[in-house]
């Protein structure tokens, strides 16, 4: 447990120019999803999705040690690609999510 517990410590520690920058990020490409909704405010339970997988991923990459942290042109470019794949992970949730609401209210 006292693993767990370390891992969201650490997730929470996240510094706030990181956050920052996924934050922006995330809202950038939130902006352009959202013409792509059948609601487009929907984008507000949306948006926290792509912001949480993005910090996962940077988290994931963080403990994996696959960039130094110090170097800024190496954090910038691993922050962002954080960000495409937390978009990606996320958009993917929400559209098989949808897809399986739809599916259910059918039968139903």
């Amino acid at each position: 447990m006292s693993f767990l517990f370390g891992h969201f410590s650490e997730f929470l520690g996240t510094d706030w120019q990181t956050a920052a920058v996924i934050a922006v990020l995330c809202a950038t490409a939130a902006y352009f999803i959202k013409d792509y909704l059948a609601q487009p405010l929907m984008i507000i339970f949306v948006y926290p999705f792509l912001v949480l997988f993005s910090l996962l991923v940077q988290h994931g990459f963080t403990q994996l040690e696959l960039f130094a942290s110090k170097k800024l042109d190496q954090w910038l470019m691993w922050t962002i690609m954080a960000s495409i794949c937390g978009i990606t992970i996320g958009l993917v949730m929400v559209a098989a999510l949808g897809a399986l609401r739809e599916r259910l209210g059918r039968r139903a």
